[in-house]
């Protein structure tokens, strides 16, 4: 019972990962259509939120994960936090690939070329820091 409650709960960081980083490029995409390149048409600022919002997982990606990550490991100092941090970023992994199949976009292309490897491993190192340190303060608490 209880992995299939951690098995929960890495799904919940995947997805509320997933989702903060799609929210947070709404306002990526506004400032740069308010602020940096006004006075366009909304197809010009449509074909730019292709390129602008993947940013927003690029940068906040490593951020949320490592916070998350953190923010559990000090909750529950029992769990093996390492291992819950790889168990997120794996669904987070497995909901990109059926999102980009679903949207017919070639995985290949999108995630399993050097870039789309460097920010996977961005975001591992961001969910494991997060797991270490969080660990580290409960230990360090004690």
């Amino acid at each position: 019972m209880k992995t299939l409650v951690q098995c929960i709960k890495a799904l919940g960081v995947a997805i509320g990962t997933l989702a903060i980083t799609v929210i947070a490029s709404y306002p990526m995409v506004a400032f740069y259509a308010y602020i940096i390149n006004p006075g366009h048409d909304r197809k010009f600022y449509e074909d730019a939120a292709q390129w602008i919002a993947p940013w927003s997982s690029y940068l906040l990606g490593p951020i949320v994960f490592f916070g998350f990550n953190y923010w559990l490991s000090k909750r529950t100092s029992k769990r093996n936090a390492m291992a819950f941090a790889i168990m997120s970023i794996s669904f987070y992994i497995i909901i990109e690939i059926a999102l980009l199949s679903a949207m017919s976009i070639d995985i290949q292309e999108k995630l399993f070329n050097l870039s789309g490897i460097a920010w996977l491993s961005v975001k591992l190192v961001g969910a494991l820091l997060g797991a270490y340190l969080g660990q580290r303060s409960v230990k360090t608490a004690n």
